[in-house]
């Protein structure tokens, strides 16, 4: 248990003392090869730690997290997160900590379209109109960061002096994306053939930019768990999920959080808020209870509370299949 400013309170809604731990926070940088030149990207991390977290000030969030702090000695199931366009790794916090504190480490990195990411020239903007245009070359950067951060990742996991040696399961390793993160990991499930990470075993997709996918027909190659979340003032994006949903044919999930913008993902929703009073209610909470009962289902095999196998009157609708 934690003690907050006004009394005891656990650091998860509906969470016990038994399954909640502190959070830990890291930031580094990984550089590697891509095309003909080097790469070099910032890497957030969020993960289980032993040690007491404390007041965290962000960049404009205030987080609750022991930064640099040791990990959790034990195999830790793994997430990989993508950021929308022009957003950031650290864009997402209130749902990076909370998977931290329900024992999941969360990598994400600031691809090269980032606002913070350094650049030597404008960032090219893409024709979000014209999904026909798409095709598996664009943004395939988003697809070789994410899998040189997973190959880092996993290096580390075996080196003995590394502070991430044998504290990741490299059997439990799912993707998040937001907006065109979205798009980034639903590439990887296998809607782009050429992007399919097989080491993938779910994917939480947050109003992703999945146009392109239904345009050319290639959602129903994904054979991995799925979970959409959108909101009915989404206005650009949740009218085409149905058709995405329609089309996976692995277990998967469609949400639609009420009155619910694009932007919701993202630290402004917990604007004024610290991270962990941002998922205390509303749909941040939502946001956060559906996205940890996912992975704990389909990661870690854990049985299923009812959340995600029954119908739920917070939500606008939702619709599911297991099996």
């Amino acid at each position: 248990m934690l003690f907050l400013a006004g009394g005891v309170t656990p650091l998860v809604a509906g969470a016990t003392d038994s399954d909640v731990h502190h959070a830990g926070f890291r930031k580094f940088d990984i550089t590697y090869k891509g095309g003909d030149a080097e790469r070099k990207r910032t890497v957030f991390l969020w993960y289980p730690t032993p040690t007491e977290a404390r007041r965290y000030d962000y960049r404009y969030q205030i987080g609750l997290v022991a930064p640099d702090a040791a990990i959790l000695e034990q195999k830790n199931p793994l997430i990989l997160f993508s950021h929308g366009f022009l957003g950031a790794g650290d864009q997402t916090i209130f749902l990076m900590e909370a998977l931290a504190r329900k024992g999941y480490i969360v990598a994400a990195v600031n691809h090269a379209d980032s606002l913070a990411q350094k650049r030597t020239k404008p960032i090219a903007f893409p024709n979000f109109i014209d999904a026909k245009s798409w095709d598996d070359g664009k943004f395939r950067d988003r697809q070789e960061d994410l899998k040189a951060l997973l190959d880092r990742l996993l290096e580390q996991n075996r080196q003995p002096d590394s502070f991430l040696r044998q504290r990741i399961d490299e059997k439990k390793i799912g993707a998040a994306g937001h907006s065109l993160g979205g798009y980034t990991v639903l590439g990887l499930a296998g809607a782009w053939k050429s992007w399919r990470e097989p080491r993938l075993q779910a994917v939480l997709a947050l109003s992703p930019f999945a146009t392109p996918f239904i345009v050319k027909e290639t959602i129903g190659a994904i054979d991995t768990p799925v979970m959409l979340q959108g909101g009915t003032l989404d206005f650009g994006i949740t009218p085409f999920l149905p058709a995405v949903y329609n089309k996976l044919s692995a277990p998967k999930y469609y949400l639609v959080l009420k009155n619910e913008t694009h932007f919701g993902w993202t630290n402004l929703i917990s604007l004024g808020k610290s991270t962990v009073d941002c998922v205390k209610e509303g749909n941040a909470q939502l946001m956060t209870d559906y996205s940890i009962a996912f992975f704990d289902g389909h990661l870690c095999g854990r049985k299923d509370d009812g959340l995600l196998q029954q119908k739920n009157v917070r939500l606008e609708s939702y619709q599911f299949r297991v099996k």
